[in-house]
């Protein structure tokens, strides 16, 4: 029996590795960007920087990818890696890799978006780097997907009462595994609160480029709100 639990639990820490390894490869690619950063800064920053100038004057458009993967110092990518990793493997894991990679990206090119917009619209215009903007976006995603499921539990609870085992059904995922044990104690009230005071925190601090954020959120909430239709409405037809 104890071989057996053990057994159990190495293919659990197998599968759960292997299912957020695109988190992992953008943390890899982040690192890369920020070594690049260390040592060749200035050509870096001036090449792969979010600049609403050179971005709309200059038609340099793949900037809104590159900034994601430049930090400017130690502090703002360890900071910003930590959210990374905690949020990506709960969101990758829920979602799957192709669906995750797509959030993400949109997320920060949204984030960006949203970066030369404030540039425009206050005549100051500035360079901007981190992945903070598309990990908002993975933060707006959680979101929904913590939403989905309270929504799922009360329907279940409606349904079979209060201690039946259908009422923990959405603790699994579409593939009937079991989320992440991080997941289960998100609620919508903390994220709500979480959310509120990392913008106003980032407004009252200097050289933060709160307007990524704030388009980060809105994308990742937009973008996993369509997905989930897509799912249900696509779940309903094979019914």
């Amino acid at each position: 029996m104890i071989v057996g639990k053990v057994w159990v639990m190495e293919q659990e820490r197998t599968v759960c590795w292997r299912e957020y390894c695109v988190t992992l490869i953008i943390l890899g690619l982040n690192i890369v960007g920020y070594i690049l950063c260390t040592q060749i800064g200035e050509v870096v920053y001036n090449v792969g920087s979010i600049n609403a100038e050179k971005v709309l004057v200059g038609k340099q458009y793949y900037r809104f990818v590159t900034a994601m993967f430049l930090h400017a110092d130690a502090e703002h990518i360890v900071s910003n890696m930590i959210f990374l990793v905690g949020l990506g493997q709960m969101v990758e894991q829920s979602i799957g890799h192709l669906r995750f990679v797509v959030l993400y990206l949109l997320s920060g090119v949204g984030a960006g978006a949203f970066s030369i917009m404030y540039a425009v619209l206050t005549g100051h215009i500035y360079d901007a780097v981190g992945a903070s903007g598309a990990i908002f976006g993975l933060i707006g995603a959680l979101f929904i997907l913590v939403v989905a499921r309270d929504r799922r539990r009360r329907t279940h609870y409606n349904a079979f009462g209060a201690g039946n085992e259908s009422d923990q059904i959405d603790i699994l995922d579409k593939n009937g595994k079991e989320m992440p044990s991080a997941y289960e104690s998100v609620s919508v009230g903390r994220m709500i609160f979480a959310v509120v005071y990392m913008i106003y925190s980032g407004a009252r601090a200097a050289l933060v480029d709160n307007a990524a954020h704030v388009g980060g959120l809105v994308c990742g909430l937009l973008i996993m709100s369509v997905m989930h239709v897509i799912e249900t409405f696509q779940t309903r037809r094979t019914e």
